[in-house]
């Protein structure tokens, strides 16, 4: 239903009434003031070129307008999705490890704080799904049942801590079993949990666990946080290294192994915390994909079409003609032509100032369908706001991350490229950003490499790029460094142009064969990672 935002604008329309009585109470004393100049038709040929009708006009005009500013200012709008009303999504539980173990500093500024960053983007790409979240070190615990609130959700990740807990450990069979008691026990799907740990687990039930899960229909991804080759962990009270009885650092890795058995067991999938974007990315795609359920909304109003922009559209089209009106009964060839202009020229703003929202209304439709996975049918809106305005960066940014996202990186990298001219440098750095990851997909690496140079020289302090940056070069160095195979021994020429034996046939056939599976090898070491960084969305 339609509603204000901002009621205390409405309440102000009573200022209005003292002003409207002060406009009559001035009508009043100019007609008392004029009869008292005097004889009556000497007034009227000293005031003929005044028109009392216009006077009343321009001051109704601003009247009228003001009125349209407060109603603009209070913000009408209509909720897309009500309070009480339903939509499809999946439930997710978070369970996130708080041990100690996740201090450690292999993950910069630790593996807690990593896992933290990577909820945040992940909320962000869940729209429409209730999320939940378990913190577990040597116990675990429900911090936040399932909810919409994705502010909520922030808010509750940002204050996980070790602290939470006293009792220290990893106990990964416990937390998934509260994830499990925390989701809909009656239905064997449209649920989801994510287990974000470095899997030192001190609870060997946990595979068996995940199988109880898995009977039950819930789909278990696993993230894993830290470094294969281990890292001390801090004391946050002392700022030294945690040590064993023996006065030796510990040493804390991470355990694969656990966290991939986990996934596989439950038809999950498991995936390395190396890039939060990428990694973010690729498992929002992966739920929301999902089958979906009716999910009520009993959190209030989300994602409102607003209509203040009609309000103050006839305000200015109000002030400008109460401008331009005179007071004179009559006005020259001349002024009636300076009128007629800036009319004609607030016209033409006008229309550019809805030009504008239709664009706007146009960049939300395509974000929406992008969210959705429907990357064809955003492209598609992106491209209907280049035809009104192809200048318009943000619909040319995001259809190149539709084309990027329907695998035409090539193409994405040119629509890129022809936005890293733009003045604007951030919108430099994010193009130079997404035209490197389409580069390093093709394996076009020392392009990647350049593209991703020039987007920290724009943006010094993105992390996501520098990551990037580092992998292309791996990767270039690992190309540089493989040894170049002899090429097979072409084979015989025919003398005499006599047909080849048949040992000479088999012996071709063979040589063919081998060819074959050398170059099938070469193109498996080649492969590029495929952890490399998503694009950057408008």
């Amino acid at each position: 239903m339609l509603a204000f935002q901002n009621i205390a604008f409405i309440v102000g329309l009573l200022a209005l009434i003292p002003l409207v009585g002060l406009f009559v109470y001035v009508l009043k004393w100019k007609q008392k003031a004029r009869r008292a100049l005097g004889n009556e038709r000497i007034v009227n040929q000293l005031t003929a070129d005044y028109s009392h009708q216009k006077y009343v006009f321009k001051i109704t005009a601003i009247l009228i307008a003001i009125t349209l500013l407060l109603v603009s200012a209070a913000n009408l709008r209509k909720p897309k999705v009500e309070k009480g009303s339903t939509g499809l999504g999946v439930d997710v539980m978070i369970a996130l490890d708080v041990s100690r173990s996740m201090l450690a500093q292999d993950e910069k500024p630790s593996r807690l704080d990593k896992a933290k960053q990577f909820i945040v983007q992940l909320n962000t790409q869940l729209q429409n799904n209730r999320v939940g979240i378990v913190v577990f070190a040597g116990r675990a615990y429900l911090q936040m049942p399932l909810t919409g609130d994705i502010a909520a959700t922030n808010m509750f990740v940002s204050n996980a801590n070790p602290d939470l807990i006293s009792w220290q450990g990893t106990v990964i069979g416990e937390a998934l079993k509260l994830c499990s008691n925390s989701l809909d026990t009656k239905e064997k799907k449209y649920k989801t949990a994510i287990l974000i740990t470095d899997g030192e687990d001190q609870d060997t039930k946990a595979i068996t666990v995940a199988k109880g899960l898995a009977e039950k229909g819930v789909i278990v991804h696993t993230i894993g946080v830290g470094s294969v080759e281990g890292s001390p962990i801090v004391e946050t009270s002392s700022n030294e290294y945690k040590k064993d009885i023996n006065g030796n650092a510990i040493i804390s890795k991470l355990n694969d192994k656990l966290l991939q058995q986990i996934a596989t067991s439950t038809g999950g999938s498991y995936h390395y915390l190396d890039n939060t974007t990428s990694v973010s990315s690729d498992l929002s795609d992966i739920i929301n994909s999902m089958e979906k359920k009716a999910i009520n909304n009993p959190g209030g109003y989300v994602n409102y079409d607003s209509y203040y922009f009609i309000f103050l559209a006839l305000a200015l089209v109000l002030l400008v003609i109460e401008f331009f009106v005179t007071e004179k009964k009559s006005v020259n060839k001349v002024g009636f032509n300076k009128q007629l202009i800036g009319l004609i020229s607030f016209l033409l703003i006008t229309s550019t100032l809805f030009s504008q929202n239709n664009n706007e209304k146009g960049i939300t439709k395509g974000n929406e369908l992008y969210r959705t996975g429907d990357f064809k049918g955003a492209s598609d809106a992106y491209l209907e706001i280049i035809k009104r305005d192809e200048k318009n960066t943000a619909a040319n940014f995001n259809t190149a991350n539709c084309l990027f996202r329907q695998q035409q990186y090539g193409e994405a990298a040119k629509q890129w490229e022809a936005l890293t001219t733009s003045a604007d440098p951030q919108l430099q750095a994010k193009a130079w950003y997404n035209k490197g990851v389409a580069e390093a997909r093709q394996q076009k690496n020392e392009q990647a490499i350049a593209s991703f140079k020039k987007s920290l020289l724009l943006n010094n302090n993105d992390e996501t790029t520098r990551e990037n940056l580092q992998l292309a070069l791996n990767e270039l160095n690992k190309q540089k460094q493989q040894p170049n195979k002899p090429s097979p021994p072409p084979p015989p020429p025919p003398q005499n142009k006599q047909q080849p034996s048949k040992k000479q046939a088999e012996q071709q056939l063979n040589m063919l064969r081998e060819e074959e599976k050398r170059l099938q090898k070469e193109v498996q070491q080649k492969k590029f990672r495929q952890d490399m960084g998503e694009e950057k969305d408008w």
